[in-house]
C-alpha cells in the first residue's frame, strides 16, 4: 500500500476547473461506517465521483486528503483497502 501511496498527490498540486481537476486526477473515498457493507472504499473522478457518493450516501471523506494522476492507483488503493489492508 505504500508504494500506492507514493503516487498520491496533495489536493493542492490540482487546480479546479468547473467540476474537474487539471490535471485530471482520481480520489479514494470513505463512506460513512453505517453504509460500508462490503465496499466502504470508493474510487473515481474526483470531484465528481465525492459528489455522487455524498448525494447516494450523504457523505464520505476522501482518503487521506490526497488524489492520484492516474486512476490504476486509486482503483488498487481501494481494493486493498476493502480488502482488509
Amino acid at each position: 500500500m505504500e508504494k500506492i501511496l507514493d503516487h498520491a498527490i496533495s489536493l493542492a498540486q490540482v487546480k479546479t476547473d468547473g467540476i474537474y481537476t487539471i490535471p485530471r486526477s482520481y480520489g479514494v473515498y470513505v463512506l460513512p461506517n453505517q453504509q460500508c457493507g462490503s465496499r466502504q472504499y470508493r474510487f473515481g473522478n474526483h470531484p465528481i465521483r465525492q459528489q455522487e457518493l455524498i448525494h447516494e450516501f450523504g457523505n464520505c471523506e476522501l482518503y487521506q486528503n490526497v488524489v492520484f494522476l492516474q486512476r490504476e492507483h486509486a482503483q488498487s488503493l481501494a481494493k486493498l483497502l476493502n480488502n482488509g489492508a
